[in-house]
């Protein structure tokens, strides 16, 4: 009968050539692709596998050929003031839209159609969750990009990505791309997520032992970039059928007040400012109100029955419905 001693050096010997197993490092793809799978699970039981994730470096300008027309595009805002960008393609959003409303993946590609504020609204908390799951992944694993993606959440739909160049600095991103599978096979999906690449630099009063710092000068090519800016004189609520029955001639009654509260919207439907609508040079104007307490004394604003004909835009949406008349500019 063999040693018993001599039995465990043998099993020593034997385990000591045996190489332990491999555990492959985290790293962000493989962070986010684990974000996307416990999202989806708890977003109505979505199964998600991530079978591809790169990350690299861009700029706002390369994404251009990559943005599809009906793809949805978000904001995600992050601490410290910091902004990021959502695009989802619309399998993936048609995906995480059935399993909450029929339950199940439907084994075929989503029908092409613009993307609606119900679609975002409908998507929002599955956005949270995968910026919250990345964000955990990310500190647990302790990678120094952890930092950098710190708070992110769903914030705004965008109309474009027109919207998205204007609304989002030009600053360089960490873009992170996911090929999914939806539904164990029912549909396959791309999410794009673009992060600031750099922390953002703290302000000077925050920094030990920095004096005043001047204010950094806009450069003239920023001054010089053509910002488009929509005037809303009134909005009113209006059923889906009243909509529909609107015909060149309709009159909406507006109250003389709305002269003085115009908006300045920007295209993220941020207002930038309110204005008082009036004339300057036989021409209608806006007047920008730097001082709100200002009197209107010194802008001739003329009765509306005075005014010349101006045809409204009406944007009505279907899931709203909000009709905002919008001035456009007269032509020269």
């Amino acid at each position: 009968m063999a040693d018993p001693d001599q039995i465990s050096a043998i099993r020593q010997k034997a385990g000591a050539r045996r190489p332990p197993p491999e555990i492959p490092p985290v790293t962000a793809a493989v962070a986010l692709g684990k974000a996307l799978a416990r999202a989806g699970d708890a977003t109505a039981g979505l199964s998600i596998n991530a079978t591809d994730v790169t990350e690299d470096r861009v700029v706002l300008s390369v994404l251009d050929g990559d943005i599809a027309e009906h793809d949805l595009l978000a904001i995600a805002e992050g601490a410290d003031s910091r902004f990021g960008l959502l695009v989802a393609d619309p399998d993936l959003i048609a995906a995480v839209i059935e399993m909450q409303t029929i339950g199940r993946v439907l084994p075929s590609p989503a029908h092409p159609r613009p993307t609606t504020r119900t679609d975002a609204a409908m998507c929002a908390d599955f956005f949270d969750l995968v910026l919250e799951g990345l964000e955990r992944a990310l500190t647990a694993a302790q990678l120094p990009v952890a930092s950098l993606c710190n708070g992110f959440r769903f914030a705004l739909q965008l109309d474009d990505y027109r919207a998205a160049k204007m609304a989002l600095p030009d600053i360089a991103y960490r873009r992170y791309r996911a090929v999914l599978d939806l539904g164990n096979g029912g549909k396959q999906g791309h999410l794009t997520l673009l992060l600031p690449f750099d922390a953002t630099k703290p302000p000077a009063a925050h920094r030990s032992g920095a004096g005043p710092e001047k204010p950094s000068e806009t450069p003239p090519a920023i001054l010089g970039a053509r910002v488009e800016l929509h005037a809303i004189l009134h909005r009113v609520r209006m059923s889906l059928d009243n909509v529909s029955g609107l015909a060149p001639g309709m009159v909406i009654t507006l109250t003389r007040d709305v002269l003085d509260s115009v908006e300045l919207e920007d295209l993220t439907g941020q207002i930038r400012a309110t204005c008082r609508l009036g004339q300057a040079a036989g021409q209608r104007a806006l007047r920008i109100e730097m001082d709100p307490s200002a009197q209107r004394a010194d802008l001739h604003v003329p009765g509306l029955s005075a005014q010349p004909e101006q045809t409204a835009a009406l944007s009505a949406r279907s899931d709203g419905v909000d009709a905002e008349p919008v001035l456009a500019p007269e032509s020269q």
